[in-house]
């Protein structure tokens, strides 16, 4: 994983944020939902990838399977409350929606924090790592 990933990933996600709460406050919810959905799709795969991935203590990787399982049904509520919006009258979806949105926002900023902390701590493990195995020292990083 390489810094220039960490860049990208970080900048990406939060031009998308910028999007998704512009359309938020000019009333866009439909296109609110759809930008808040991709954050998600897109931070929950870089958990799985690359977080997921690289985790070998079955404890730590159950935690992480556990904040990855609850990200995902809160996407999974959103989605549920966005198809039952379409078949709603108007005049009942505004506080539904709102309710989706502010999960959205929620889980959109939990999820981030995480992925982005926990990316940050994996590259720089992975750095160490190949900078001591580099110079010939003990690959042993110690117990977590």
């Amino acid at each position: 994983m390489s810094e220039d990933f960490l860049s990208n990933f970080n900048e990406k996600i939060k031009k998308m944020y910028v999007s998704y709460n512009e359309a938020v406050n000019n009333g866009n919810y439909d296109e609110a939902l759809k930008i808040g959905k991709e954050i998600m799709d897109n931070l929950l795969k870089v958990a799985k990838e690359y977080i997921l991935s690289n985790l070998n203590c079955p404890n730590i990787r159950r935690l992480v399977e556990d904040i990855v399982n609850y990200h995902e049904k809160n996407l999974g509520y959103i989605e549920g409350t966005e198809e039952t919006l379409t078949n709603m009258p108007i005049l009942y979806t505004y506080d539904a929606m709102e309710r989706a949105l502010r999960t959205l926002a929620l889980s959109i900023q939990e999820l981030f924090s995480f992925v982005l902390g926990a990316l940050v701590v994996l590259a720089d493990i992975l750095k160490y790592t190949e900078y001591r195995n580099d110079r010939g020292e003990s690959k042993f990083l110690g117990a977590v």
